[in-house]
This record gives structure tokens, sequence and C-alpha cells, in this order.
């Protein structure tokens, strides 16, 4: 068999083996698990750029601390708009801090006792807000145990995320009406078990409207997916913006006597006091999967 025979049959075989790779859609662990490079940036947002009406009210990570002595801790504002995190009224050594825990070497907060809690310092106002998105990178634990609550003087605007069971199912209640006729919608996420147990990204959108009819007033991604299974519903919408006296709490129901912690470990957390549409929220999914290095 001649040397150019044998060279053809040789590319013929190696392009062959190239393209069922392709069509197979093989890639490597390093491509398909890590995100060192997002390659369009029009697509990612980092929130630290974010001004004006879109600035959030609060940005805080567990890598960045302003006070650590081991009973308070206080994140730090990372984008200066006067508010943070912090425990600076719990009696707990909670919650601590975990080093290099999760993708990129990223740091975590361990939610890891009942009285477990972090809340704005100094106070927020939502008075004549009707929107509110959140973005956490979070990891649940197996318990029923909280995660985010905002109570509105138990009137329009109010906010009960939490674990229903040990499989980490989230319910996120959203409540509408007004004092002696409250209502609320709940809906569940429907997540597998490697999901729920896994470091995610926690994203959630709350507002006093239904331009989409019923269930239209919240939803729950998980990584990206919706998470809309109906629990119950009997919201009504009667006042469109949120009062002036609100409790705001991450990992607890209370500040100084919740009994609902001991519920994640936190990466991140972001507030805004706006519906994130669906460009808004990519973009800023996004930058976590960049910040931390990992598609979730």
């Amino acid at each position: 068999m001649s040397n150019e025979i044998k060279k053809g049959l040789n590319s013929g075989i190696l392009q062959g083996v190239k393209s069922g790779l392709g069509m197979s859609n093989i890639t490597s662990g390093l491509k398909g698990g890590i995100v060192q490079n997002i390659p369009d940036k029009n697509k990612m947002q980092n929130p630290l750029n974010l001004s004006g009406n879109k600035k959030p009210l609060i940005y805080c990570n567990a890598d960045n601390l302003t006070t650590n002595t081991g009973t308070v801790i206080t994140l730090t504002d990372l984008i200066g708009s006067g508010f943070t995190l912090t425990n600076a009224q719990g009696t707990s050594f909670t919650p601590d801090i975990i080093v290099k825990d999760i993708f990129n070497r990223r740091d975590s907060l361990d939610f890891n006792n009942a009285a477990s809690s972090l809340y704005p310092t100094p106070s927020l106002n939502f008075n004549g807000d009707s929107e509110v998105s959140i973005i956490m990178v979070c990891k649940l634990k197996p318990i029923a145990a909280q995660v985010f609550y905002i109570d509105d003087s138990i009137t329009p605007g109010g906010v009960d995320l939490s674990m229903t069971d040990t499989n980490r199912t989230l319910r996120s209640i959203y409540y509408g009406g007004q004092p002696g006729s409250i209502t609320n919608s709940q809906y569940d996420s429907f997540l597998s078990q490697g999901e729920s147990s896994d470091w995610m990204i926690l994203t959630l959108k709350y507002r006093l409207k239904q331009p989409g009819g019923a269930g239209s007033e919240q939803e729950m991604y998980v990584n990206g997916r919706l998470q809309h299974k109906l629990n119950s519903s009997t919201f009504n919408i009667i006042t469109t913006s949120m009062t002036s006296g609100q409790t705001f709490i991450i990992g607890n129901t209370s500040i100084t006597s919740g009994t609902r912690g001991n519920s994640m470990y936190l990466g991140s957390f972001l507030l805004l006091d706006y519906w994130m549409n669906e460009s808004e929220q990519l973009r800023l999914e996004n930058y976590f999967k960049w910040y931390y290095g990992n598609k979730f």
C-alpha cells in the first residue's frame, strides 16, 4: 500500500473520530464544569456597576467582612448603598465563616444553629415600593428551616421563603390583601436530590400586581430554571405598595429569638427594589457563575 493511500486512510479515520465526538456533544470536564470566561460580556452584569434606579439596595458576600469578632459578623457593603448585613443583635456565635468552601475557593457563612440570622443595618424601608428581587448563592441543609423572611407588618408585600422538609423542598409564600383580609400565594420547588443538595443560584422575584394573571405576582428560580409548582393561592391585590415597617431577615423569622435557623450556607446576597426582567436576571446570574467559576 502506498504512503499516499495510508495517509488518506489515516486522515479519514481521524476526521471520522473528530466528527463523531463533535456530534456526541462530549466536552472536557474543565470546559463542561468550570466557567473560566463568559465570552459575550454583554450577557454578564457586575452588580458593582449598576447605578441610578437600578442600583442594588444590598450586595454582600462572605468573602468580604467588615467585622468578625467570633460573635458579631458584619458583611462589607460592596456597592456603597449604605446598607449591609449583620448579626449584631444576636447572642450566638453564628453564622460562622468557612474559608474556601465554594467553587473558586470562595468563602461561605454557615447558619449553624436555630438562632442563626442576618439582617440589614440600618433597617430597610420599602415604603411605596411594589417590587422586590433577590439573588442568593447558597447551599441548603436537609432540614425544615427558614431561608428568607420579610414581615411587612402582615400587610401587602410579606415574603416567607422556607424549606418544608428534609428533601429541601423550597416553599415561597407571598402575602397580599390588608389587615383582617390577608391573602397569599404559595409555590414549591421541584428539584432533584442532586440539584437541591448542591450549591445553587437562587433567584426570587415578587410584585404587588399580576400582569400575567394569577401566579405572575411571584417567581422562583434555581440555577435559572423556574420553580413554580402551585401549592395554594388566595392571592388578591388590594394595596399596590408596601408599608414602611418591614422586618427583613435572612435565615430566620426573628432577629433575637428565632428558632428557624440552621438552614443553609450562604455565599452571596443581592437585593433589588424592582422586578428584574429576563435579560437583567440572565446577566446577573451569569455574573455569579463567573465569580464562582462554576456553571451551577
